[in-house]
């Protein structure tokens, strides 16, 4: 790629490639609000420095997966993995990474469920099931144009859960100093990311940081390359990583000044929006819903993919996209709480393996300039 200036910096792709990380990495995950939950505010006030540590690393890989992306731009082997771990693990990190979308699937088709139960009453069998037919629908049809249009409102409804976070804090404030107590009292009910205590608060913040950046990494190097310069590709990545960290810290010191009302919960967010307002909560609900079916179309389609290809073969690539979404739905009947507290942490250890490796590689190349990385 030919740089128009070594020093080209446009402000509002800058923003543009922050907001489109922040939007990709987030999710309807993160929007529930289990995952923030489970890695942060479980471990009480050391959770606030586990954010802090979380934001710090975001915009470190944030910065290394763009910069790659656009040094990379014209290669004919665009991968990420097998540029920085070699041909073979780097190529099973890559079928690890479909397998890791496959298991999103079905932590969506329960969250999907969760969501339905707690604000609609419905069984958690019958809200999974509509999910899980609107999303066959939608892949079977390939309905791109309506998936593409529903995950445009992915960084208002980001903004629409910051906004209803900052309103719990800013009314519950004085909760935080007791934080700590509420956690210790609710004793073996707390559900922590990893560990057995606050004390593993640095691990869960690892952790994070680790399954987010191993199923983000193919996404984020790809926008890498709409980069006009190196300085801009790695401030993309930079303030898409601190933005993404400022969301976890926000979100995270409201679940500490509502820990009573919101760790009972399956979707503790949807708490928030119920405690300011029955209306706001119904909206919410429905943004979730839909950040759910965003989410949850590409990951059975990518999937699909793998295995086979529509244009080759649509009879086959229809059979295996049903048979997905079925064994999703199945999944999916597992607590929402639990898949998390199960898959993600399974699939960090691999990730915070690939950030050692990283790490490493960029020591090692540094040293004996063999690749010109930095």
């Amino acid at each position: 790629m030919a740089e128009q200036s070594a020093a080209t910096v446009r402000p509002a792709k800058v923003f543009q490639f922050a907001g489109t990380l922040v939007g990709t990495l987030i999710g309807s995950g993160f929007a529930s609000g289990q995952e923030v939950m489970q890695f942060f505010t479980s471990y009480g006030i050391p959770g606030i420095a586990g954010s802090v540590v979380t934001t710090v690393l975001f915009a470190i890989f944030g910065a290394v997966f763009m910069n790659y992306g656009y040094k990379h731009a014209k290669s004919a082997d665009f991968s990420s993995f097998r540029f920085f771990c070699g041909k073979y693990v780097g190529t099973f990190l890559e079928w690890f990474t479909i397998l890791f979308c496959f298991l999103v699937g079905i932590i969506m088709i329960s969250g999907a469920g969760a969501t339905f139960n707690q604000y609609f009453g419905l069984p958690q069998f019958a809200g999974s099931a509509i999910m899980a037919a609107i999303a066959l629908a939608s892949a079977l049809l390939g309905m791109k144009r309506i998936v593409k249009l529903l995950g445009s409102i992915g960084p208002l409804a980001i903004i629409f859960l910051i906004v209803i976070a900052l309103v719990a804090l800013a009314t519950n404030w004085e909760n935080i100093a007791n934080a700590d107590a509420a956690i210790a009292a609710a004793g073996d009910s707390v559900i922590r990311g990893v560990g057995d205590s606050s004390a593993w608060w640095i691990v869960g913040a690892v952790m994070y940081v680790a399954y987010n950046i191993l199923a983000g990494v193919p996404f984020i190097s790809k926008m890498g390359t709409e980069a006009a310069s190196r300085k801009e590709a790695i401030l993309g990545g930079v303030f898409g990583g601190i933005l993404l960290g400022l969301c976890a810290i926000c979100l995270n010191l409201a679940m500490l000044a509502t820990y009573s009302e919101v760790s009972v919960q399956e979707v503790p967010a949807l708490q928030f929006a119920v405690m300011i307002s029955p209306v706001i909560g119904v909206v919410f609900a429905i943004v979730l819903l839909i950040m759910i079916y965003n989410t949850i179309v590409p990951m059975i389609v990518s999937v699909a993919n793998q295995f086979s290809s529509e244009e080759k073969d649509p009879v086959k690539h229809k059979g295996i996209i049903v048979a997905l979404a079925i064994v999703m739905l199945i999944g999916g009947q597992l607590p929402f709480s639990t898949l998390v507290n199960v898959v993600y942490p399974f699939v960090g250890y691999f990730g915070i393996a690939f950030m050692a490796v990283i790490v490493v590689q960029y020591i090692r190349w540094h040293f004996s300039g063999k690749k010109n990385v930095e």
